[in-house]
């Protein structure tokens, strides 16, 4: 219960910075065009930072194997998570912008400060997990089911700024090897700023939104309860049938880590794909911005569960 509280606190303070970019927004003082820039400041310099900054701890044994359970149980996620996906977009008659907004979380720009005010940033080293595997699918199966004739660019996946930092990262960690003082001090600083930068953004997108547009998805409500009530309750159901959390030591809280990521609002980067292949990115900016609003009261209840 505990877990859940603190939880709630810090979506709430970040609905607080998601309210500071609506303002901003709508006082004038900037415009939604300027979200471009500081999209692109989050997603080239402040995630790699934030990358680099997770991965300067001590290597142990016993983080090398939290570090492989924390990407075994995102592969389990994700995996699941595109069973489902096939299994219902038929029946559903799911389009791509409403397949891949269920599927796909914001696991890394709102659970990474989640986790360091619930955890502690030496946890942080465990989100790694699900940002390698969703980057990779991001660039692999989400792009494909967005474009039309899509092929994968293997290089382009491996050539990503961010998973760039994440191997960079993970082989210092490996290597035991740490930034000298003033680099990760640049590093670190940098890299904090994720969760306040995203919500800004995010705010920035509703304060450009007309909200007389909501009614004209009516499969709305259906896509936000698959991203945040379906798919999270499968996959915990699933977590406790494979005994996972107790392969390693604090298994529990490495899993609980992965299960918040899977249970995160929509990916804001399935936006931004949207707008580049030429999807509905409209609606899947409606979507992203009514999970994120929505979560602040389906995330507590998911980490209640997961501690039943």
């Amino acid at each position: 219960m505990m877990i859940s509280l603190l939880l709630g606190k810090q979506i709430a303070a970040m609905l607080l910075m998601v309210f500071m970019g609506f303002a901003i927004v709508r006082m004038k003082i900037l415009s939604v065009q300027d979200r471009r820039v500081l999209s692109a400041a989050a997603l080239y310099i402040i995630c790699p930072c934030m990358m680099l900054d997770a991965f300067q701890l001590e290597c142990t044994p016993e983080r090398v194997n939290g570090l492989m359970l924390s990407v075994a149980a995102a592969t389990f996620a994700l995996a699941i998570g595109i069973v489902l996906n096939f299994l219902i977009r038929k029946p559903l008659a799911l389009d791509p912008v409403e397949q891949t907004s269920a599927l796909y979380s914001n696991s890394g720009n709102l659970i990474i400060p989640i986790v360091v005010y619930v955890f502690g940033q030496e946890w942080v080293l465990y989100t790694s997990g699900f940002l390698i595997m969703q980057t990779v699918l991001f660039w692999t199966h989400c792009s494909t089911v967005l474009q039309k004739d899509a092929k994968i660019d293997i290089l382009k996946i491996l050539t990503n700024v961010n998973m760039l930092a994440m191997f960079a990262g993970a082989a210092m960690f490996l290597l035991d090897i740490r930034l000298p003082e003033v680099p990760r001090m640049a590093v670190h600083g940098v890299g904090v700023m994720i969760g306040p930068m995203s919500m800004i953004i995010t705010g920035m997108l509703i304060g450009s939104m007309d909200f007389s547009r909501l009614r004209a998805y009516r499969k709305l409500p259906l896509i936000v309860a698959l991203r945040l009530l379906f798919y999270p309750l499968v996959t915990l159901v699933a977590f406790r049938l494979s005994g996972m959390s107790g392969l390693v030591e604090n298994g529990e809280t490495i899993v609980m880590i992965s299960f918040f990521a899977a249970s995160a609002p929509v990916a804001s980067s399935i936006t931004q794909m949207a707008h580049i292949y030429g999807r509905n990115a409209e609606y899947a900016s409606v979507i992203n911005v009514v999970s994120t609003l929505l979560c602040v009261f389906s995330m507590p209840v998911m980490a209640w569960l997961f501690q039943l």
